[in-house]
């Protein structure tokens, strides 16, 4: 990273000129003491979420931006919950550290994405109907998915503009510039999906996706959503190199969830993105049942932003099952190709096993 210069816009994202605002600005000496960290983090997380609506058609919205649900509170987490509790590897403010952590139905999987109009007419074929694999249903699940991601990317500059603002010693920290230059740089690499996904709901026409669809003759303890910038193939050939600033990332989405005495599996990409996913879509097409579920219960972990599992089939797992699917959360697969100079197997079986819950 350059030296910031004077004239460069602040680093805070307030807009201003690097000069006109934190460049002689002290630490806050209250938000550095280490006794007041959680009460800190909280304020920060509270005050950096992001309300909005992210419906195209502006001039349409109700005035009260809701907390949607990014996976069916009714239909799906109902289904899930034991006693209207489901478990999330997704933390509370006020525990932010811990792998598993219990959530009511009525908060779980909830962000503040769209106006109340707009989520109940744009998601009401999927929340009233069952899924029929149509373009219509298959569109709305991946827009659901990716939705979530691109708010959570930008409240994300949020946060950690926040901390710059209230650590301005940290400006300059070549740490702290990779990983806001790196979310920034992800943002920008779902604008393009968004300008598609945003055409296709103002002309009511879905057919943007290629899908694959995989069917399950029961229903599973578990459902999940996420996109991930898929850098190698299921035989570890490159796809796109991750690692190029200039290159723009294009994205898979997947979605999968219980219905009735089934569950499914949904995992698309912008046709337009067909040329460098076409070799992967044939993989996944030649995997038996039983390799289906492995990748699964191997991608689920590493990528999704929004899992729930039964909280009484969580429990039922053992130690080392729930320490293999934490580890694969933190990202054991990237440390595992860093260090041992191999591609990490998606089709390996896994310790535990999410369709067996």
């Amino acid at each position: 990273m350059g030296k910031i210069g004077r004239n460069d816009p602040c680093p805070c994202g307030s807009g201003k000129k690097y000069k006109r605002c934190c460049i002689d600005r002290e630490d806050d000496l209250d938000f550095i003491n280490p006794s007041n960290f959680f009460q800190n983090y909280k304020k920060a997380r509270r005050e950096t979420k992001i309300k909005q609506c992210l419906h195209p058609l502006k001039d349409e919205c109700s005035e009260k931006i809701i907390g949607a649900h990014s996976i069916q509170n009714n239909k799906i987490l109902k289904q899930i919950s034991d006693n209207g509790h489901v478990y999330m590897p997704y933390p509370k403010d006020d525990n932010p550290f811990t792998i598993i952590t219990k959530w009511g139905r009525k908060e779980a999987t909830v962000f503040s994405g769209f106006c109340g109009y707009h989520d109940n007419e744009l998601f009401k074929p999927i929340e009233n109907y069952e899924f029929n694999k149509s373009d219509e249903h298959i569109f709305l699940y991946t827009y659901r998915a990716f939705a979530l991601g691109y708010h959570r990317k930008q409240e994300s500059i949020n946060f950690h503009r926040y901390m710059l603002r209230k650590r301005p010693s940290l400006i300059g920290n070549n740490d702290i510039y990779n990983l806001i230059n790196g979310v920034e740089l992800a943002i920008n690499d779902l604008e393009g999906c968004k300008q598609v996904f945003d055409k296709a709901i103002i002309n009511s026409k879905y057919d943007v996706l290629t899908s694959i669809i995989w069917e399950f003759n029961k229903p599973i303890k578990f459902a999940a959503s996420g996109y991930t910038a898929l850098c190698k193939d299921l035989r570890g050939k490159i796809i796109q190199d991750i690692l190029d600033p200039d290159a723009i990332m294009k994205h898979i989405f997947f979605t999968i969830f219980p219905e009735g005495e089934k569950s499914y599996c949904i995992i698309s990409w912008l046709k337009d993105n067909n040329d460098i996913f076409m070799d992967y879509r044939s993989q996944l097409l030649e995997l038996t049942k039983e390799e289906r579920k492995i990748y699964l219960n191997n991608l689920i972990p590493m990528e999704a932003e929004n899992i729930v599992i039964n909280p009484t089939s969580w429990d039922r797992l053992e130690k080392h099952q729930k320490d293999d699917f934490g580890m694969l959360m933190w990202g054991m697969g990237v440390m595992y190709e860093l260090t041992c100079e191999e591609n990490y197997n998606m089709l390996e079986p896994t310790l535990f096993d999410l369709f067996e819950l």
